[in-house]
């Protein structure tokens, strides 16, 4: 009698071990890149590998905030994608997904974290004699950077999003001071004469002045060079936070180096 019941519990012994819960890294959002104002899609995908029906509702919260839930119906080996609605504001969101049976009790939970980009603001209107800074480009969040430390550590992620909201702040302040400067050095380009109109005297021979223009003309071209690559270099995420990166293990460096020779 007890060797028929040792039977019939390794028999039963799947239908109890496994149930209706998630796949692995089931939670994921319709979007890659998130920004403030967004509406967007978290899925999550159930499966349920007990040899009977499982009902019960799939619950979405934000911390201790409930985004919203959906009901879960699957058949025994089914598996689908249930997915519930969320307009998150800026910042990292540790998501948390609670399966619930017909009775309210958890069968199992998931959680992932996303990051949401702050929204950029609005670009200033140009007033007369002034060039709209925000016109000719944009600049890239860096939004999908802090997506892959956020997984690869949450908490590295929560403590280090101040500096890149700083950071993205700073980037698109000094890509404004950029587009001025490249806009008047275009301006400067197209109309040589205008811009040493002032340190002309009525002794210059055409010979200096074309030889002035054509310098200014160097100069300006090399300035203009250098000012599009640093506007290259601020706007493109993917390149600007690696180089500043090497600058400042760089720094680091330098100033070991320099307390070794101290020493």
């Amino acid at each position: 009698m007890k060797k028929a019941l040792f039977v019939c519990g390794l028999l039963l012994l799947p239908t109890v071990v496994f149930g209706a819960g998630f796949s692995k890294q089931s939670l994921f959002l319709s979007k890659s890149t998130v920004v403030e104002g967004d509406t967007v899609l978290i899925h999550a995908v159930v499966s349920n590998d007990t040899t009977a029906k499982f009902t019960g509702t799939l619950v979405l919260k934000d911390s201790d905030s409930t985004i919203g839930n959906v009901p879960v119906a699957l058949a025994a080996g089914e598996a689908n994608t249930f997915s519930v609605s969320w307009k998150p504001t800026a910042g990292n969101h540790i998501v948390e997904a609670d399966l619930e049976d017909k009775s309210g009790t958890v069968v199992e939970q998931e959680s992932a974290t996303f990051t949401v980009a702050e929204k950029p603001p609005p670009p200033p209107k140009a007033t007369d004699g002034q060039v709209n800074p925000n016109a000719s480009s944009t600049v890239e969040s860096s939004v999908q950077i802090q997506q892959t430390i956020a997984n690869m550590s949450p908490a590295v992620a929560q403590s280090a999003q101040p500096v890149f909201l700083a950071i993205d702040s700073a980037r698109r302040w000094a890509a404004g001071v950029l587009d001025r400067g490249i806009t008047y050095e275009k301006g400067q380009l197209a109309h040589p004469d205008a811009s040493i109109g002032a340190g002309k005297t009525a002794t210059q021979t055409g010979a200096v002045q074309g030889w002035v223009n054509t310098l200014w003309t160097i100069i300006g071209t090399i300035v203009l060079y250098i000012l599009s690559v640093l506007r290259w270099l601020v706007g493109n995420a993917g390149a600007f936070y690696p180089a500043l990166a090497l600058l400042f293990f760089y720094l680091l460096w330098r100033l070991y180096k320099k307390m070794r020779r101290s020493r």
